[in-house]
């Protein structure tokens, strides 16, 4: 059994900004989407983004203050009367006091400065709420230059990822790199081309959205049905710009391989040289292998003269040396 090939996987649309955007807008564009919860809330009052936050701090100040005042007003130690010197209590109590007055000197000093710190800290997180504030303002400005995957349905949302990988196509190509095709205009008219079909896509899906999910009567029906072949005309229109922008990725995508063509054919007539010169040695490795094999071939000489003359030797040896008498 044949097996099926594995299915292609799925674009996935991306958000889309008007190109018309200023740096800081899109910068905070790309923070909200990045960090939802952070803008989630939207504008808020400055003093209840302020007044709980303040709580403990504010506490802790008023427990100095309270605490300054109290051990000001009171007195721990009154001398006994009496004639002679003093006793053990006036010892004791006239100690305590003395602790108990560098307490009330301590808190006397401490809680201003707590106070000035209490109050730093409200004008910081005041600022800190009127600004998100402003950027909530500001992000309510621009949602409307601002297309997001999931403000649209589905058809909407496939139309919109084949168009930016499209896009991405021909961004990430070589001959758009290296300015072999128009780069300029395609930095300019591709953003723009994406941004128009995005906001037609989302206007698409918002007429869609709007239909009655339960049409009643003839006359509804036939109106909604009307009313949708408009839409899919549109959406045809839209199709059509978008199958335009993958054929001319298709383009340059061929252009791409006719490029890395090209430079292989480039550097293979550049190293056309190095193979000449290679050749050349080849040849110089023939008269090499001649220069080896009659060398081989003196050696062959020298060693048949060394056997000749090592059998030479052996018979000599027989006749010079007697025989071992055998028992």
């Amino acid at each position: 059994m044949k097996k099926k090939p594995p299915p292609s996987p799925r674009l996935a649309a991306v958000t889309v900004m008007d190109p018309e955007l200023g740096k800081k807008d899109r910068a905070l564009l790309e923070r909200a989407e990045q960090h939802p919860r952070s803008y989630s809330d939207g504008e808020m009052s400055v003093w209840w983004a302020t007044a709980p936050r303040l709580l403990r701090p504010g506490a802790a100040v008023a427990a100095l203050a309270g605490g300054a005042w109290i051990t000001g007003e009171t007195e721990w130690y009154k001398p006994s009367p009496h004639d002679g010197g003093d006793t053990m209590n006036d010892l004791i109590g006239r100690t305590m006091q003395d602790g108990f007055d560098y307490v009330h000197a301590a808190l006397v000093y401490a809680w201003p400065f707590g106070a000035a710190a209490l109050a730093f800290m409200a004008w910081g997180y005041a600022a800190d709420a009127a600004s998100r504030n402003k950027s909530a303002r500001r992000l309510a400005e621009l949602r409307s230059r601002c297309v997001r995957p999931g403000e649209l349905n589905d058809d909407a949302r496939t139309l919109l990822a084949r168009a930016q990988q499209a896009k991405k196509a021909v961004r990430t190509s070589a001959v758009h790199r290296f300015d072999l095709i128009d780069r300029q205009h395609n930095e300019v008219s591709l953003p723009r081309q994406e941004w128009e079909i995005a906001e037609a896509l989302r206007e698409y899906t918002r007429l869609v959205k709007a239909e009655p999910a339960n049409p009643e009567g003839g006359k509804v029906t036939a109106l909604l049905n009307t009313r949708r072949r408009a839409l899919r005309a549109s959406l045809d229109g839209i199709t059509r710009r978008v199958t335009a922008l993958e054929s001319y990725a298709e383009q340059v995508a061929k252009a791409d391989d006719r490029y890395r063509e090209l430079q292989q054919i480039q550097a293979l007539t550049d190293g056309s040289d190095d193979v000449l010169d290679f050749l050349a040695r080849t040849a110089r490795d023939d008269l090499a292998v001649a220069e080896i094999e009659g060398m081989t071939g003196k050696a062959a000489a020298v060693a048949d003269a060394f056997t000749v003359a090592l059998e030479s030797a052996k018979e000599a040896a027989v006749i010079a040396l007697p025989a071992r008498k055998t028992a």
